[in-house]
């Protein structure tokens, strides 16, 4: 059975179109680390969120440099970029605050969370030209930071259009989020980060539809391939997290106390797979 987001049903906030999530997709998301959603939100949308990204990419070069890196061998230079990343395109487009994948992504955490979500306060784009001939390697996002205790934040990933494995859709290995934060490590110019020692013979490709999207946790190893199509691959990430916490504060544990009562249904589309090793 598949049930998108646009499904009939009671639901906690039906005004967003938006099912309740079953207890089993919630321990499933939990236990797993991951939840691929098939239709988050309408084309309508995503052709509104599409065309924002594109005029901010449109100027990349032009843009502040704090929100600006290349994800590809080296985080700042002059050449093309390889893999152009757009950090807080929120505060450079405050319209995508108004969209209905950012609403629903709300309202998709307070049911992973059960309670109260906000987002917080961290977004940002990255595109991978055709044929760009870089991965974005296995890491954690929580790798990113110092704090290795529990962290509160769902990260959602939002392709602008139907996301393939050759493409380079999301990558999960499930239940990776259950240990501790993993060495990582950094190529020499590089600002993306690389998990050490990683098994990926477990791993699980997540491809999409145009308007889904993948939620995982800061712990949970992901990677997306190289995209080897004629098409650029563009995706939208936002975080959401328990209120009174910003980016990467702790309060999950209060929250996952009481987050296996809800009802309904939305069903992953992932499919387990041989996953690529990640190219430098």
């Amino acid at each position: 059975m598949r049930l998108s987001v646009n499904a009939r049903g009671s639901s906690p906030v039906k005004k967003l179109g938006l099912p309740a999530l079953s207890a089993e997709d919630i321990d499933r998301f939990h236990r797993q680390g991951f939840l691929a959603i098939e239709r988050l939100t309408t084309p309508e949308d995503l052709a509104r969120i599409r065309i924002t990204l594109d005029e901010l990419y449109a100027r990349f070069r032009q843009l502040p440099p704090e929100h600006t890196l290349d994800l590809g061998d080296q985080g700042r230079h002059n050449g093309p970029p390889q893999i152009p990343e757009i950090n807080w395109t929120l505060r450079l487009a405050p319209r995508l605050r108004g969209t209905l994948a950012f609403a629903r992504c709300g309202a998709l955490a307070e049911q992973l969370l059960r309670c109260r979500a906000l987002h917080t306060g961290y977004d940002h784009a990255i595109l991978k030209p055709p044929h760009n001939e870089r991965a974005t390697p296995w890491h954690q996002d929580q790798a990113y930071t110092e704090d290795r205790g529990p962290l509160s934040g769902l990260h959602f990933w939002i392709p602008m259009h139907e996301a393939t494995v050759e493409m380079g859709c999301m990558h999960f290995i499930p239940g990776s989020h259950l240990g501790e934060v993993m060495p990582h490590r950094r190529r020499a110019s590089a600002h993306v980060m690389e998990a050490e020692s990683v098994d990926s013979s477990a791993a699980v490709a997540c491809p999409l539809p145009a308007g889904g999207a993948t939620v995982h946790l800061p712990r949970t190893l992901h990677y997306t391939g190289p995209n080897m199509t004629d098409q650029p691959r563009l995706a939208w990430s936002l975080e959401f997290g328990p209120p009174r916490t910003r980016w990467w504060r702790r309060s999950l544990s209060a929250c996952l106390s009481r987050s296996m009562t809800l009802s309904a249904g939305i069903i992953s589309l992932c499919r387990v797979t041989r996953s690529p090793e990640a190219r430098a």
